[in-house]
């Protein structure tokens, strides 16, 4: 009697331990929400601390944007010039008198190409020279051209290109280092054409030695000047790639509007320049459209673009209180049109961007339920679902290591976020009696030990907290309650 007693135990004590509470990576803060299909009721782990959201934060932008802006929304880059000059300058042998004025605000798809296309409709209309200045109006938008709260060393990285007034090539210039050999400084090349200057002292090293913490960094002078040191690691005959982001997107514009003003066959007597006020009397001449709204958040959402969440942030800060953007004034208005539009009022919660770039940003796991909840109710709306990631086949879930593997892979659909020492996950997936569930998943204070940083940065293994965030998935694939020890 005595060992079956014991053996009783024994199954009772392994099917508890089924259940078990997942460990939480060493030191790290954990937020997890999800609802149980059939209920309304928030479940979860510390659902309402705040936690730094990172990319996720595009969840918000995009809401936002879907309900105010609507989908067929698009940026306008306009060519204007003063009521009358066009006609004047076709009877006056294709001289426009005055100053044409480019009026930029924000278009995250501009490309230089498109600018002279744009100018090249001058020629068109059998006109040549301006008789004035080419004018870049920056209005439009206000403050800084960074967000508060974004981390000062990843400013010369293209994935914080600024999101300002002028966006031309994703205010991303691309550039070389020569890397042959060991001991030697690497030499820049810069493709002709990019107004920009990159001198160098950064030395070449073994792959080791780069490996084991001498990394290449960039020291910004003012302008569009760029000067590396540190270490590039040894590449016979295969430059080592750069990309850096405009610093001055404001002299970029100016740069690069000169250049296309050129390409498109035009002189001028004056000089091109920014101005934050343009002439009174203006008429449009022409304008080029960016990509339509829905298909510049598929990009944002799949591949987590910083520029476009940020320009589209700032476009509703513009649009909603009809004064120059700022990247306070987009936050706001996310905020706003969440409140009045899906009744979602999120409170105490701190929004300083609308990337998810800035370590500013706060919000509690339950509040971004509130916006997925809303989504799933409104998606023939919104159409934001299939603009996310999806486990093992698109976006920045294509290759993350946690979902690979059934019953996760293609069947979670979510924003990733990532930030230094945060990864969360807000979206959505089908349970195991084929229901679809929200979630969110954020993990905050993710630390590891040095060789285990300096394996990732080779990419040599993917991130340990991967099994924990698959651990937590599958219990809510389960439907299980999720249990974490700290």
């Amino acid at each position: 009697m005595k060992r079956i007693t014991t053996l009783l135990c024994t199954i009772v004590l392994a099917a508890s331990s089924a259940h078990a509470a997942i460990p939480a990576p060493e030191g790290a803060r954990v937020a997890v929400a999800y609802t149980t299909p059939g209920s309304q009721r928030i479940e979860g782990v510390h659902t309402d601390a705040f936690m730094i959201p990172a990319s996720t934060q595009k969840v918000l932008t995009a809401t936002a944007a879907s309900l105010f802006l609507g989908l067929d929304w698009q940026f306008k880059t306009r060519m204007l010039a003063s009521n009358g000059a066009l006609a004047s300058a076709k009877s006056n042998g294709g001289t426009l008198p005055g100053n044409l004025v480019l009026e930029f605000n924000g278009a995250p798809d501009l490309t230089r190409q498109a600018l002279v296309n744009l100018l090249s409709y001058l020629k068109q209309q059998g006109i040549s020279r301006i008789e004035g200045d080419i004018l870049l109006d920056v209005s439009h938008y206000a403050g800084y051209d960074r967000g508060n709260g974004w981390s000062w060393n990843d400013l010369p990285v293209c994935f914080t290109a600024p999101a300002s007034a002028v966006v031309i090539d994703r205010n991303c210039v691309f550039a070389q280092l020569k890397a042959d050999q060991v001991g030697q400084i690497a030499q820049p090349v810069i493709q002709s054409g990019q107004p920009i200057t990159i001198s160098s002292e950064a030395q070449v090293v073994t792959l080791n030695d780069y490996y084991s913490g001498c990394e290449l960094e960039v020291n910004l002078d003012s302008g569009n000047n760029y000067h590396l040191t540190g270490c590039i690691p040894s590449q016979p005959g295969k430059p080592w790639p750069l990309s850096f982001a405009v610093q001055d997107p404001t002299v970029w514009g100016v740069n690069l509007t000169g250049w296309a003003a050129k390409r498109a066959g035009l002189t001028w007597s004056g000089k091109v320049y920014s101005v934050r006020k343009s002439p009174d009397n203006l008429v449009e001449l022409a304008h080029v459209p960016s990509a339509p709204l829905g298909k510049l958040m598929d990009r944002m959402l799949k591949r987590s673009d910083n520029l476009i969440a940020d320009s589209i942030a700032r476009a509703l800060g513009y649009e909603y209180f009809k004064r120059p953007a700022s990247y306070a004034s987009g936050a706001d208005a996310i905020r706003e049109i969440l409140r009045t539009k899906a009744g979602i009022d999120l409170g105490s919660a701190l929004l300083a961007d609308g990337s998810g770039l800035s370590a500013h940003n706060l919000i509690k796991a339950s509040q971004m339920l509130q916006v997925l909840d809303f989504i799933a109710r409104n998606d023939e709306q919104l159409q934001l679902i299939e603009k996310l990631p999806v486990a093992g086949m698109s976006g920045t879930l294509g290759s993350r290591g946690s979902v690979q593997m059934p019953p996760l892979v293609k069947n979670v659909t979510a924003k990733t976020g990532t930030l230094q020492n945060v990864s969360n996950l807000a979206g959505f997936m089908k349970t195991a009696s084929g229901q679809r569930k929200a979630f969110v998943v954020m993990v905050n204070g993710l630390t590891f030990a040095p060789k285990i940083r300096q394996a990732l940065k080779a990419r040599r293994i993917a991130s340990p907290h991967y099994k924990f965030e698959r651990a937590v998935l599958e219990q809510i694939y389960r439907e299980q309650p999720v249990q974490i020890s700290d």
